[in-house]
């Protein structure tokens, strides 16, 4: 029971609608946390199609949040949208479409309000969404990671076996191998001294037995004795 109720608690606290994780991140939208409309799908090379960040559900006129703090490093537009960028040292965070309302150079903390959504469908999008990007460098990551929390279940560990634990608990597989391997070391030195004293008495007992030859044939040391004896 005790298992069950520290799963269901880390259950509970890494629920994808919690406004920050540990790491003191959060979510762009909300709360509640945004649904996510098409995922992190990256490309395979550099140059090709994919999807570099997550599409949000929103709608024009809700508030955009800085995901952590930073400090903004882009706030314009481009390509006809309003994109907002805010860099925080290695990781760097872009919104858009964005009516800004921070400008580049200022610093922001972890859900702090940096503008709105702008009333533009993006072009992959059906219905007005926030599309929401992470990179380190050159290299797009999923920004999700940022705010959902990833169970893991680890194996239960027991505490180390005390030496009247052991004794108590019976042999061990190391023992019973080592009782079955000297069982039959005995079994087979029985086993051949039963066979040499077989064969040493079949040995003797063909020294001192003669045989008898058969009828037919001439026992030419029998037949000299005979003669000396004339």
């Amino acid at each position: 029971m005790t298992s069950f109720a520290l799963l269901f608690l880390v259950l509970l606290t890494a629920s994808p609608g919690s406004p920050a994780d540990a790491g003191g991140w959060r979510w762009p939208l909300g709360p509640p946390a945004p649904a996510v409309v098409w995922g992190f799908s990256p490309p395979a090379l550099p140059w090709g199609a994919g999807h570099r960040g997550v599409d949000l559900a929103a709608r024009p006129g809700l508030p955009v949040f800085a995901a952590g703090a930073g400090r903004v490093s882009y706030a314009g537009r481009l390509a006809g949208r309003g994109v907002v960028a805010i860099s925080h040292g290695e990781l760097r965070t872009t919104y858009l479409p964005v009516v800004p309302s921070v400008r580049v150079g200022g610093v922001v903390s972890a859900g702090s309000r940096i503008g709105v959504v702008e009333d533009v469908v993006p072009p992959h999008c059906a219905l007005a969404c926030l599309h929401w990007g992470l990179r380190r460098g050159a290299v797009y990551l999923n920004p999700l990671d940022l705010v959902q929390r990833r169970v893991r279940l680890l194996p239960r560990w027991s505490a180390p076996r005390t030496p009247d634990a052991v004794a108590a608990a019976g042999p061990t597989r190391a023992g019973l191998r080592a009782a079955t391997t000297g069982g039959a070391l005995v079994t087979g030195m029985v086993l051949a001294f039963v066979l040499l004293f077989v064969w040493r008495q079949v040995r003797l007992r063909g020294l001192f037995v003669r045989r008898r030859a058969p009828a037919q044939v001439i026992d030419l040391a029998r037949e000299r004795r005979l003669r000396r004896a004339r």
